[in-house]
């Protein structure tokens, strides 16, 4: 006597969290993320927007996270987009309209590092210091770890995330801002749910 066979589409199994995520590089971000993707037996899903024009102006980062939520249209509804920006030398005016494009948007998130998205891989090695700009911020944290935009050991990072964590969560004086005004950055808040 043949056994029935179980509906898999009953709705009693839940999707996995996903977690689409769209940055101003092209490389360096990605390298970092791919390293939390759990493989298809984790707890979550992390789904990359690609940036094949190396457009990394922040509206155009938005732009890309708009389109991936308008091409995934879809029955899920744990799915989390989050728009990774660099403070750098944007006008501010910038950033403040990329921001408004996403913030009444259901379940869309800014994670933007000022100066730089080095910057947070810095918090994985040393408390916080000021950093001139970017390029000093770059420049350190070559010094201090091997590192190279389009190829770096992330594992070497990894062992400092919760670190990193704690010291961007210790700068992050008003989480109710948009994006951290002085030196700071809010990767901790997308990197803590992956981990």
């Amino acid at each position: 006597m043949a056994r029935p066979r179980r509906n898999r589409s009953s709705g009693t199994q839940r999707s996995k969290p996903l977690f689409v995520i769209a940055a101003e590089g092209r490389v360096s971000e990605r390298i970092y993320f791919e390293s939390f993707d759990p493989g298809r037996d984790g707890r979550f899903r992390i789904d990359w927007v690609n940036n094949p024009k190396d457009k990394s102006h922040p509206r155009d980062v938005v732009t890309r996270l708009i389109q991936a939520e308008r091409d995934r249209r879809s029955i899920e509804t744990q799915v989390q987009y989050w728009a990774v920006i660099d403070r750098d030398a944007w006008p501010e005016a910038d950033l403040a309209k990329a921001w408004g494009r996403i913030r009444d948007r259901q379940n869309f998130f800014l994670a933007l590092s000022n100066p730089c998205f080095e910057f947070w891989l810095y918090l994985h090695l040393r408390d916080n210091r000021a950093f001139a700009d970017r390029y000093e911020c770059q420049r350190i944290l070559t010094s201090i770890y091997d590192y190279d935009k389009s190829d770096y050991n992330v594992r070497t990072l990894r062992e400092g995330v919760g670190d990193a964590i704690n010291r961007a969560r210790d700068l992050d004086e008003n989480p109710e801002e948009a994006w951290p005004m002085r030196q700071g950055t809010q990767m901790y808040r997308l990197v803590e749910q992956l981990i």
